[in-house]
């Protein structure tokens, strides 16, 4: 005879919400299965969890079945093309749990969810899953990345996972910074977001350089025009020591036309002047160029252009209430009725 598992005699916890989001699930019987294994295991748990999914508008009809076998999942579709780390900065700011699961299909089914998010809860920080094992050749590839991170003021690591658990007080400042699609993937370098982070012993197959290659260089992209202010400066530096230079070159100019009886017929001035020109007009063009990329992107982030569609609605609020045997007076909420007028006719 089977023993009963533990979590027959462990009573689920209810002061907890918890909020697992995935933007970027391939509508795949494996996809299915990761997610009813990962629904029941949050059931263990806890008692109140929803599950988030953000997908394109393409494979609606492939998660549909999917919303209505598993309770309280979310599903949210977004336009055809929408970068990966905006549907990241979607899936959160829809979450309403206390702790927030942010993960990578395959990451997690290769993780303890359940000591991952303990984790996060434990420590008050931003859990991020990682392996003990790197290979020389990722650290070598990744270390431009984390001069750039550290430049903008993010902790980057292109070996660490794509998945992180953190509280809702975390959560809150993350999407209220500048740049949250890249602060949901590297926490920012500030003592408010502390880290933590856990060590997962299984490869994750699908983690290779050759297929993050897209992510990649868009995250080297995003990275480059959120330092488009130290740009900018640089820009305005070099074109100040330029228009210096200039000055001195023409002073130089004049002392030698006044100096020298015979010059070279405009070889020198004009050969220093195009070489000059070339290094100003490259460089203030790439710093005008990563700007309005910077302004696009806060444009489109303001216009609300990637609001998603929800297919279902769910009343998690509601449920909890009910769960718990919260009532609400109805009778206290309404107004009084104000007293009736005298008529005009009553009156005469």
């Amino acid at each position: 005879m089977r023993e009963p598992p533990v979590a027959a005699f462990t009573q689920r916890r209810e002061d907890v919400v918890v909020s697992a989001c995935f933007s970027d699930i391939p509508a795949t019987p494996r996809t299915f299965t990761v997610l009813r294994k990962l629904a029941a295991t949050l059931d263990t748990r806890y008692r109140f969890r929803e599950i988030i999914l953000v997908v394109e508008d393409s494979a609606r009809e492939a998660f549909v079945p999917l919303v209505e076998e598993i309770a309280d999942v979310r599903l949210f579709v977004v336009r055809q093309g929408t970068e990966y780390y905006q549907r990241r900065v979607i899936a959160a700011e829809e979450a309403i749990g206390d702790l927030v699961l942010i993960g990578q299909i395959d990451e997690v089914a290769a993780m303890d969810t359940l000591a991952f998010l303990d984790k996060a809860e434990a420590s008050e920080a931003i859990a991020i899953a990682n392996r003990f094992a790197r290979r020389p050749i990722k650290d070598m590839i990744a270390w431009p990345f984390r001069a750039l991170g550290k430049l903008a003021g993010f902790r980057v690591d292109p070996s660490d996972f794509q998945t992180i658990a953190l509280p809702r007080t975390l959560l809150n400042p993350i999407l209220a910074h500048d740049e949250p699609r890249l602060a949901l993937r590297y926490p920012p370098r500030d003592p408010r977001l502390p880290v933590a982070g856990f060590h997962v012993e299984e490869n994750v197959t699908t983690r290779s350089a050759l297929r993050d290659i897209p992510r990649r260089a868009q995250l080297f992209q995003t990275l480059l025009v959120y330092l488009t202010p130290i740009i900018l400066s640089a820009v305005a530096i070099s074109s100040s020591v330029l228009t210096l230079v200039g000055v001195a070159y023409a002073a130089w100019i004049i002392g030698a036309v006044i100096m020298v009886d015979t010059l070279a017929p405009g070889w020198l001035t004009t050969n220093a002047m195009l070489a000059l020109s070339a290094v100003f007009m490259g460089v203030s063009t790439l710093g005008l160029s990563l700007g309005l990329q910077h302004l696009l992107k806060l444009q489109s982030r303001a216009s609300g252009a990637d609001t998603p569609e929800e297919v279902n609605r769910i009343d998690l609020f509601g449920k909890v209430a009910k769960d718990l045997n919260v009532e609400v007076d109805q009778s206290a909420a309404a107004p009084e009725p104000s007293p009736a007028l005298p008529s005009a006719k009553g009156d005469a």
